[in-house]
């Protein structure tokens, strides 16, 4: 977790220059610790008569990019991560769903509303709403 801290907080600090925005190195350590917590939080989801399933926050984003039809490949770019890391996000979310294959994975995540069909789901940087 400390890669990933320091990753965090050195992307802060650019966007803090880039913004000319008036924070402290202190704000940015809070601002890092804070993300980083958040992006290794866990989902604890109940589903009548399947029990429950514990997702981190990582194998969510994961799961996601796989109902995108992303590659391994593009989830590890957008998620500042290894392609082995991925990897193993993805056979541990396997595991917590009890499925073998990605599209499985992926009609389960939809049957536990991870996932709703139609809807499309903003990237990070990507803005929503439309262009007037």
């Amino acid at each position: 977790m400390t890669n990933q801290l320091e990753d965090i907080r050195t992307r802060l600090l650019v966007v803090a220059e880039e913004r000319d925005l008036p924070i402290t190195t202190a704000d940015v350590h809070a601002l890092a610790v804070a993300a980083a917590e958040a992006a290794t939080a866990s989902v604890t989801l109940s589903v009548p008569g399947a029990g429950s399933v514990r997702l981190r926050n990582q194998q969510t984003r994961v799961l996601i990019g796989m109902a995108l039809g992303e590659s391994v490949e593009q989830i590890a770019r957008r998620m500042c991560l290894r392609p082995d890391t991925v990897r193993s996000h993805r056979q541990t979310l396997y595991r917590a769903l009890g499925v073998r294959t990605g599209p499985h994975a992926v009609a389960v995540g939809m049957s536990l509303g991870l996932i709703r069909p139609g809807t499309r789901l903003p990237l990070p940087g990507q803005r929503t709403g439309s262009a007037a």
